[in-house]
């Protein structure tokens, strides 16, 4: 693990590599929501009511007084085409059900589907096609209207993305450290057959790419192709799957010259929690080899990675990609949001309006790409038209979920 020289903090007699080691073991427990941290945050069931209203009602940003109503943007608009999946809802106590935001409608629910279940997996929750598939009885899927009764694909809670439409990889471990993985069809279908992994591969696997697994192994992030040997990711070192932004079946998104750190023990949000930043955002096309970098921007304290299958941040056209940055202080644990163009045809980073957040807030991308959501003022979930520069608002609390996901509203 990377971290600063070794010198005793005040009042401690504690090296910085043993805090920062208990925080990044904090924040690994915190990102799979096994701590109260994010219900605390969201609140009981009674606190959250106050921000997310009562399941069933309709929600519009709240009038308040006249100033208070000028600075609001007009509400999100019905023709985004999106509903939001956010879990852990923060009913009652950790984890209880989703909170699912008709943005078409305008109404607010629970639902006790899909049944995520608590643990330390990444992912959680993954989207095929118009499926969920997640972390339930093993691995399990259902439909993204959350109608239907959902299938169990495999016993494994371990399981990516594939580059295969309708498809998941499984995994699971092997007496002496091996690692097996299959693809199954999400619709239902027999399963593909059984492949070994290179000896070294870590679990949780990236996902399948249009060049093949996106394995961690001891030298950092690296492709793999049945019957053939691992080719690391330019510039990637060990460690990497902490530093992943997003992947897709073409594109991967990572962090290079990367380091860890902890916010302050007062911080007002997450004190002493364990994150990364990184100097250099590389977008890599599998395909071509193409690689696009950008430098962290200037006054900021570096990128700072979702984790990969924990964030939505490459768009569904796969032309844009958002990207928090650390602000200064960082003890503060406070964050800019910025897009990117993938291309990187000789654009800066621009900043998200109103994006300034807490660490570890989530983002999500509307159904057909066009619209961005994310935190924006007073924790509420905000949407953002790259192309137009509209910016929209809603009085749902948001986004600081372990699962947060955007699925068409309606059918195919």
């Amino acid at each position: 693990m990377r971290t600063a020289p070794s010198r005793g903090l005040p009042g401690t007699g504690t090296p910085p590599e043993a805090l920062i080691k208990e925080a990044r073991r904090r924040q690994r427990r915190r990102r799979v929501a096994i701590g109260a941290a994010v219900v605390a945050v969201l609140g009981s069931a009674v606190g959250v009511a106050a921000g997310l209203h009562e399941p069933g009602s309709s929600h519009h940003p709240g009038a308040g007084s006249a100033r208070q109503a000028a600075s609001v943007p007009a509400p999100i608009p019905r023709s985004i085409g999106t509903t939001v999946l956010m879990w852990p809802a923060g009913f009652g106590s950790c984890c209880g059900p989703v909170a699912v935001d008709n943005l078409s409608t305008g109404r607010l629910t629970q639902s006790q589907q899909p049944a995520i279940s608590v643990g330390d997996y990444q992912p959680l929750l993954t989207q095929v096609g118009r499926w969920l598939v997640y972390v339930g009885d093993g691995t399990t899927a259902i439909r993204d209207d959350l109608r239907g009764k959902p299938r169990v694909l495999g016993p494994t809670p371990f399981f990516a993305p594939s580059a295969d439409p309708g498809h998941v990889w499984l995994f699971r471990s092997r007496d002496g450290g091996s690692i097996q993985a299959w693809q199954v069809p999400v619709a239902g279908g027999a399963p593909g057959p059984v492949v070994t992994l290179p000896a070294g591969t870590d679990l949780p696997v990236v996902r399948g790419t249009d060049a093949g697994l996106l394995l961690q192994v001891p030298q950092g992030l690296a492709l793999w192709q049945p019957g053939g040997k691992p080719r690391p990711l330019p510039y990637s070192s060990p460690g990497g799957i902490s530093d992943g932004f997003d992947a897709t079946a073409r594109l991967v998104a990572y962090g290079t010259g990367c380091s860890s750190h902890a916010t302050a023990p007062d911080a007002a949000y997450e004190p002493n929690a364990g994150y990364d930043t990184c100097a250099m955002l590389r977008i890599l096309d599998v395909v071509t080899g193409r690689l696009v970098s950008f430098a962290a921007p200037p006054g900021t304290a570096g990128w700072v990675p979702g984790g990969f299958n924990l964030a939505s941040a490459i768009s569904p056209a796969g032309q844009m990609i958002v990207a928090y940055a650390a602000a200064r202080p960082q003890g503060q644990g406070r964050v800019r949001l910025y897009v990117l163009p993938v291309t990187g045809a000789a654009a800066r980073p621009a900043v998200v309006p109103s994006s300034a957040a807490d660490l570890f807030a989530r983002t999500a991308w509307s159904a057909k790409g066009s619209w961005l959501l994310y935190q924006g003022p007073g924790g509420h979930l905000w949407a953002y038209q790259v192309t137009s520069g509209t910016v929209r608002a809603s009085s749902t609390a948001c986004c600081r979920y372990t699962v947060m996901v955007a699925a068409p509203t309606g059918p195919d």
